[in-house]
C-alpha cells in the first residue's frame, strides 16, 4: 500500500536585498499567460514586504516575475500596496485586494477602502481601482489613531457563481481578540459586504483567529485554516453552504498540537484532489490531506530550517507539484543595535515542491 511524502528541492535566491533594504513575508502565485502571438506560458508571480514589520509604516513592496519555473527571476518591480492574494479573472486579467486598507470616517466605521490592484498584461503593468468594503456593525482600527484598518484581505478564491469570496480578519468595535469573516464581492473584487463570521472567540489564545486561509476541498466544503498566535496551534473551520455558516473551529485533526504551531498558512488543492497546507514559525513545514478533505493530516515535513518568519508563499504548478517560497527573517529577527546588519542577512527563497508516492517498508 503506497503513502504520499512531500519532497522539497535545496532552497533557491528570489530576490536578495542590498544595501540597507528588507525583504520579507512573500506571498507567490502561479498563472497562464497570454502573448501577443497567442501563445501562453506559466508566469510566476512572488511579493514582499520591504519594510520593518511595523503596522505604521507604509507598505514597499517588491515583486518578482519568472517565466521559467523559478530558475531565474529578472523581473523586479516596487510598489505601495500589498496583495496577499491574487486571482485570474475573465480575459486572463490579474487581481487582487491590497492587504492595508483605510478606514472611512474616523477609527470607528462600518466602511473601509478597498485597492483592488489589477493588471490586463501579465504583471508588466498594473492599476488600482479603489473601492469599499461594508460591515454589518462597526469595525476599528487594527491600530488606534491610524486610520488603518479595520480587516486584512488573506486569501481570495474565485466562486462557482463568478462571484468572488475571501476571508479576512480584524475587529469589530467591541471585539478584544482577533475575528476571522467571509465576505463577497460580485463586482468582480472592488467592493465587498459582509456575509459571515468564520470565527470568534475572546478567549481563543493569545490573538483570536486571524491570518485565515480558505480553499474549496474535495467534499465540496469550504475549509478555513487559522492562527490564534505566535508558536501556537492552527484551527480549522468548515463551511457547507458557500459561508453562510461555519463549524465550531477545532485544532488541526491528526499532527500533534507543537507540529501546527503557526502564523499565517497557505492552504492549496492540487489537481488530484489532494491537499497541501504550508505554514512555519518555527522554521516552515508542511502538511498533507491525502483524500483532499482536511479532516485528518499526515506527512508533517520541515520544509525549511533556520531563520525565517515563518510566512511563506504558496502555489500549484502541476498534477503533483508545488512552488513554495520564504524569507531569511524579519527586522525583528536580528540585532540593529550597531546599525544595519553587515552582510545584508535579508532574502527571499524558494523551493520546488514535490508530492511524491513512496512504498511503505
Amino acid at each position: 500500500m503506497g503513502y504520499f511524502s512531500i519532497q522539497t528541492s535545496e532552497p533557491f535566491v528570489v530576490h536578495k536585498a542590498e544595501g540597507e533594504h528588507l525583504c520579507a513575508f512573500p506571498a507567490a502565485a502561479a498563472f497562464r499567460i497570454l502573448d501577443k502571438d497567442g501563445s501562453s506560458r506559466t508566469r510566476l508571480f512572488v511579493y514582499f514586504s520591504q519594510t520593518k514589520d511595523d503596522a505604521n509604516i507604509p507598505p514597499s513592496v517588491g515583486l518578482r516575475m519568472s517565466d521559467d519555473g523559478g530558475d531565474t527571476w529578472p523581473y523586479y518591480q516596487s510598489h505601495t500596496w500589498f496583495p496577499i492574494s491574487l486571482v485570474q479573472q475573465p480575459e486572463g486579467r490579474i487581481g487582487g485586494p491590497s492587504f492595508v486598507a483605510t478606514m472611512l470616517g474616523g477609527d470607528i466605521s462600518s466602511e473601509q477602502t478597498i485597492r483592488w490592484v489589477h493588471s490586463a498584461d501579465g504583471g508588466a503593468t498594473w492599476e488600482v481601482t479603489e473601492g469599499k468594503l461594508v460591515t454589518p456593525v462597526p469595525m476599528r482600527c487594527i491600530v488606534a489613531g491610524t486610520g488603518r484598518g479595520g480587516f486584512a484581505f488573506t486569501w481570495v478564491l474565485k466562486m462557482e457563481d463568478g462571484t468572488l469570496g475571501a476571508v479576512l480578519y480584524g475587529y469589530y468595535a467591541s471585539d478584544t481578540k482577533y475575528r476571522t469573516i467571509w465576505a463577497k464581492s460580485d463586482d468582480g473584487g472592488v467592493h465587498w459586504s459582509v456575509e459571515s463570521t468564520v470565527a470568534y472567540d475572546p478567549e481563543a489564545g493569545p490573538e483570536g483567529y486571524c491570518e485565515p486561509t480558505v480553499a474549496r476541498v474535495a467534499d465540496g466544503s469550504l475549509l478555513c485554516v487559522m492562527r490564534i498566535g505566535s508558536n501556537k496551534p492552527l484551527y480549522q473551520s468548515r463551511s457547507h453552504d458557500d459561508g453562510r455558516t461555519w463549524s465550531e473551529p477545532e485544532p488541526l485533526p491528526g499532527p500533534t498540537p507543537e507540529e501546527t504551531y503557526s502564523v499565517l498558512p497557505a492552504l492549496r488543492s492540487l489537481g488530484d484532489g489532494r491537499l497541501v497546507l504550508s505554514y512555519g514559525r518555527p522554521d516552515t513545514r508542511m502538511l498533507l490531506s491525502e483524500d483532499g478533505s482536511g479532516r485528518s493530516w499526515t506527512s508533517f515535513a520541515t520544509t525549511y530550517g533556520g531563520t525565517t518568519t515563518g510566512y511563506t508563499g504558496l502555489t500549484v504548478t502541476g498534477e503533483n507539484r508545488l512552488f513554495l517560497t520564504g524569507d531569511t527573517g524579519a527586522n525583528w529577527q536580528y540585532d540593529f543595535k550597531s546599525g544595519f546588519p553587515s552582510p545584508n542577512p535579508f532574502a527571499i527563497w524558494g523551493k520546488q515542491v514535490e508530492i511524491a508516492e513512496s512504498l511503505k517498508s
